[in-house]
């Protein structure tokens, strides 16, 4: 019988230390430079390989999604998702070859749901979602995500301001909202600024950026409160 009891004991001591597995990687990835500039592009590889580093060690699952409309599909989409989270990461390489940024980084992934430090960025790719991710990298709040983490979405309208005080350029007005859903109520923020380039793209593109940024910190601040 003390033997038995022993054997429980352990057993149950085992349970009680068992946990999410936690292990470190080393992943790589790997984002075009396009008109967004090489800042841009590497924020994005970076991304892509802590997407990668999760994907190592709590692997991937598919989702497909379908709209029908009068019995006939209208749009199909497949989302892969991993049930895992970026603790803390860190580059150790990168190369700019071929109109392509490369990165290596060195990636600490956790098994299981994320914490509200690390959210689900969904918006599209593009200067506002650069911003974003740049100003809650900066607060260490993760943007990979991974089942369970709270998603974060964002809007954003921009407007050519009626001058520019430099001859020769545009200037363009953005304003940027972020909703943050998870536990509890939804968060909220917003920011606004403007950009000025030669090219009216161009300086929509700073403005969104600059806008994104913007919000990103006010979010940081409302999730350091909310925790």
């Amino acid at each position: 019988m003390r033997h038995l009891l022993i054997a429980a004991a352990l057993s149950l001591s085992a349970c009680a230390h068992a946990g999410p597995k936690t292990k470190v990687v080393v992943s790589e990835g790997f984002a075009p430079v396009d008109a967004r500039g090489l800042a841009d592009a590497r924020d994005r590889a970076v991304g892509d390989a802590r997407r990668r580093a999760i994907e190592q060690v709590a692997g991937v699952s598919l989702e497909s999604t379908s709209r029908v409309e009068g019995a006939v599909t209208t749009e199909q989409r497949v989302t892969s998702k991993s049930r895992g989270f970026v603790e803390a990461s860190d580059s150790l390489a990168e190369e700019v070859r071929d109109g392509q940024v490369r990165v290596r980084v060195r990636a600490r992934v956790r098994e299981g749901a994320a914490p509200f430090s690390t959210v689900e960025l969904n918006i599209p790719e593009g200067p506002l979602a650069s911003g974003v991710a740049r100003a809650l990298r900066e607060k260490k709040i993760e943007t990979g995500g991974g089942r369970g983490a709270s998603e974060l979405t964002g809007r954003s309208t921009t407007f050519d301001l009626p001058s520019s005080m430099i001859a020769g350029t545009t200037a363009v007005r953005a304003n940027a909202s972020l909703v943050l859903k998870g536990e509890g109520s939804p968060l909220h923020a917003s920011g606004a600024a403007s950009g000025l380039d030669a090219d009216r793209d161009g300086a929509a593109d700073k403005a969104l950026e600059a806008a994104g940024y913007r919000a990103g910190l006010e979010l940081a601040v409302a999730m350091m409160r909310a925790r």
